[in-house]
């Protein structure tokens, strides 16, 4: 089977953990099925050189003065990223360069089959841009095309009409795909309040043998400790976090918040932190590493983040995988990730309520069992659970074209 997968971001020198999942699943999904040949097609989705803004014309001019490399990097020997550059703007002027995209996408085609020999299905991730590129790839070449749909909120601002409907253009992906894949429940009832059809619920994973338990505990908080990992962006909640533990601070209580990312607002939340007296109660740790970050969720007693909207919810599910009980906010997809078994779910928005349940959860956390949290985890959202639901997906698209071409 040969998959040619098009992504709408992928991690790059200047975004190295934007789109890490896409990368880290793709690897994982090689390593299972040897069988499978994966190429990653890259046009510079998140390479700085080759994004061009409106206002930034001396910038500009140097960016399209230099030269960039058509490359391809090998993961494995049957996953490899396929590197034809070329420049993104904005859809108001000259439709954002589409044509020019679309057609380095077909380039790297050239050069996956040349490798692996004919596509058998395009996987794309998210429906723009990379929806519309297999729409416009499937339409040359009479290819099957997939859509997985993670983006949040959706629909994007971006991609919609006044009245909050997609646009012609960005809704035309969608109807005509094999299948629209989204990541949870809630996803596919946002999809479907848009009116687009054939959806079906496949979830995240995460690789377990990666983020697992550590083997011996050998660190000893001496106050309750919270994670919490998010790009500190307007969304997640951190404010309310923040809130929460003055709330908690004032009963008397001691924690600690040790706080993963960065973000536009970063700044703000540490005015906010020290405003409110509570920055010897946070660790700001910056961006983390993949190794840091598992040693994060291993280390803390519990994982926090009280967003206002998640699709879905990597960074739950990675606390899960390491056995660690979770508080989250009824803000779409964590309320098919939490259950009794491995946390507790709060509205969003409410600081005080969120307190509550940060109380619960440190003076009820021996009643939970890290290795129940770790097996519901491995049940539902692990390589060896999902992965497979993702092949007889892939084999039932590629046998229905073939019966009807």
């Amino acid at each position: 089977m040969n998959v040619f997968v098009i992504p709408s971001w992928y991690p790059s020198k200047d975004f190295p953990f934007t789109g890490i999942m896409i990368s880290e699943q793709y690897e994982a999904i090689a390593k299972m099925n040897p069988h499978v040949n994966i190429g990653i097609s890259l046009w510079g989705q998140m390479d700085n050189s080759l994004l061009l803004h409106f206002r930034d014309h001396i910038k500009n001019i140097h960016k399209l003065i230099k030269k960039h490399k058509v490359f391809t990097v090998t993961k494995t020997i049957n996953l490899k990223e396929y590197h034809t550059p070329a420049f993104t703007w904005t859809r108001k002027l000259l439709e954002g360069n589409f044509k020019q995209i679309v057609s380095a996408n077909l380039e790297n085609i050239k050069s996956f089959e040349k490798d692996f020999g004919p596509i058998d299905l395009i996987h794309a991730q998210v429906g723009h841009p990379a929806g519309n590129i297999a729409l416009e790839i499937s339409k040359r070449f009479n290819l099957p095309f997939c859509i997985t749909e993670r983006m949040g909120p959706f629909p994007s601002s971006y991609t919609t009409n006044k009245d909050g409907t997609l646009t012609y253009f960005h809704k035309l992906p969608y109807l005509a795909s094999a299948i629209n894949i989204s990541v949870s429940p809630f996803q596919k009832n946002m999809m479907e309040k848009q009116e687009i059809p054939n959806t079906s619920v496949i979830p995240d994973f995460i690789d377990e043998d990666f983020f697992k338990p550590a083997e011996q505990l050998n660190y000893n908080n001496k106050s309750f400790t919270f994670f919490s990992f998010a790009r500190l962006v307007n969304g997640k909640g951190i404010e309310d976090l923040l809130i929460a533990i003055k709330a908690i601070t004032l009963t008397g209580v001691k924690l600690k918040l040790r706080l993963a990312g960065t973000g536009p607002e970063t700044k703000e939340l540490l005015k906010l932190a020290n405003k409110l007296n509570v920055s010897h109660s946070v660790d700001w740790l910056g961006d983390l590493s993949r190794l840091k970050a598992v040693q994060e969720y291993q280390k803390c007693d519990s994982f926090v983040l009280p967003s206002y909207y998640e699709s879905f919810g990597i960074v739950y599910i990675e606390a899960l995988a390491c056995g660690k009980p979770i508080i989250a906010t009824r803000c779409g997809g964590p309320e098919t990730i939490v259950n009794e078994t491995n946390g507790l779910l709060v509205d969003k928005n409410n600081p005080q309520e969120l307190a509550n349940a940060m109380i619960k959860m440190m003076n009820c956390y021996k009643q939970y069992d890290s290795k129940a949290i770790r097996q519901d985890f491995l049940n539902r959202f692990s390589k060896k659970a999902v992965i497979p639901q993702l092949m007889d997906l892939y084999e039932q698209v590629i046998a229905q074209h073939r019966s009807t071409s």
